[in-house]
């Protein structure tokens, strides 16, 4: 195996499993840091046929991959972009080979395995980021620390809001999209534990609920409007162990619009609203305090914040495979409940044609916000399509 040495200035080799969907964001980023001299592609995976560009380096196995290419050209970090059924094999493949892997999210469908992934890590002495895209921005770090040494005065919930829209085509783009299970496999491609999982799982860090152990309840209501097997409009409460503040999570991918998602933490003597995708903040004090404080965060690349801790182990990793625990329970929850029900037609409004309609639920975004507000499942607000018997309650198994 040949290494980079530690405090090396070579760029990282490299290997990107999984080049179409959220892989081409990958490249592109790829295409970047190549530019500037901090990494380089050396092989890609694909079981199906990649962009033309990278037929020279495209293999259909990682097993493949090492076998072909040269000592100077064997990867230090792997990228997995696949379907989130194939994490776990995948990533353990990369780690027994001795590889540092950046990991897509949600990094595991099951919580029982991330602590095998967290063994197969350690066994290996190589580290995992996982893609939880909002730890690259500064303003969670800085709410948490708010919340933690009472700048906000007590906060009692954490809420985080996400009114999203997704049309047809969205849940039609793979086997997988929108799956909760799969060949008898969890996929749990659901509006929390996919495209809305960066901020259930930054509210969590703002909470102070890191681990399985911080949790003491996760109550779930989930419905859907798409004609999917997940859930695409989802209600959400976490109690932590302690008196910490709770996190509510009110969540859809069938708005009016797309909006930004945001997370607040709601204190006696203020608030502050992040806008994670902007990297912007709002902080409002008391009244005597004076006026609303906006506020603009730094943001570091999670594949850049890898490779500094590849080149040397002292620096910490923004979103570490081990900081996912209370993501992944919250993730057992929810696959834990019984399947999605449809919303009833009648407060469904379909817009649009063909695969690019899209379904918008019946005053959504005042649900959504009365929810978060109240800290009450939908079901309790007198939803018109909501349904009490959709409510269900989580508690982790013993340790």
């Amino acid at each position: 195996m040949t290494t980079a040495p530690s405090g090396s200035t070579d760029p990282a080799r490299i290997a990107l499993i999984g080049t179409h969907g959220f892989g081409a964001s990958h490249l592109r980023n790829l295409a970047r840091l190549e530019k500037e001299g901090v990494a380089r592609l050396v092989g890609v995976v694909d079981v199906t046929e990649p962009p033309a560009e990278l037929q020279a380096i495209h293999h259909r196995s990682l097993g493949e991959l090492l076998d072909a290419v040269s000592a100077g050209d064997r990867p230090e970090i792997v990228i997995i972009a696949t379907p989130i059924d194939t994490h776990v094999p995948l990533a353990t493949e990369a780690l027994a080979a001795g590889l540092d892997v950046y990991l897509e999210k949600p990094p595991v469908p099951a919580l029982e395995e991330l602590q095998q992934l967290e063994d197969a890590a350690r066994a290996a002495g190589c580290s995992v980021q996982v893609g939880f895209q909002a730890r690259g921005g500064a303003g969670v770090d800085l709410l948490a620390d708010e919340v933690a040494n009472g700048a906000l005065g007590q906060v009692d919930t954490v809420q985080v809001y996400g009114a999203w829209q997704r049309d047809r085509a969205y849940y039609r783009r793979s086997a997988w999209a929108g799956r909760r299970r799969l060949n008898g496999r969890r996929v749990a491609d659901g509006v929390a534990t996919n495209p809305l999982a960066h901020s259930v799982h930054a509210g969590l860090v703002i909470a102070g609920i890191h681990e399985v152990s911080d949790i003491r309840s996760v109550t779930t209501e989930l419905r859907r409007a798409h004609d999917i097997e997940a859930d695409d409009t989802t209600f959400l409460r976490i109690d932590p162990v302690g008196d910490g503040p709770a996190v509510v999570c009110a969540l859809t991918t069938a708005a009016p619009t797309q909006s930004p998602p945001w997370i607040e933490a709601v204190g006696t003597s203020g608030t502050h609203r992040l806008f994670y995708t902007d990297d912007v903040s709002r902080r409002t004090q008391s009244a005597a305090a004076g006026a609303a404080v906006e506020l603009t965060h730094q943001r570091l690349d999670l594949l850049e914040n890898l490779i500094a801790h590849v080149r040397d182990r002292s620096v910490g990793l923004l979103s570490s495979l081990e900081s996912t625990g209370a993501f992944s329970a919250v993730l057992e929850a929810i696959q834990s409940a019984p399947d999605p029900a449809p919303i009833p037609a009648e407060a469904v409004d379909w817009q649009g044609e063909g695969d690019a309609a899209h379904p918008v639920v019946e005053d959504i975004e005042e649900t959504l916000r009365r929810s978060l507000a109240e800290g009450r499942p939908f079901s309790e607000l007198g939803v018109s399509w909501a349904d009490e018997e959709a409510v269900q309650v989580w508690t982790p198994p013993a340790p």
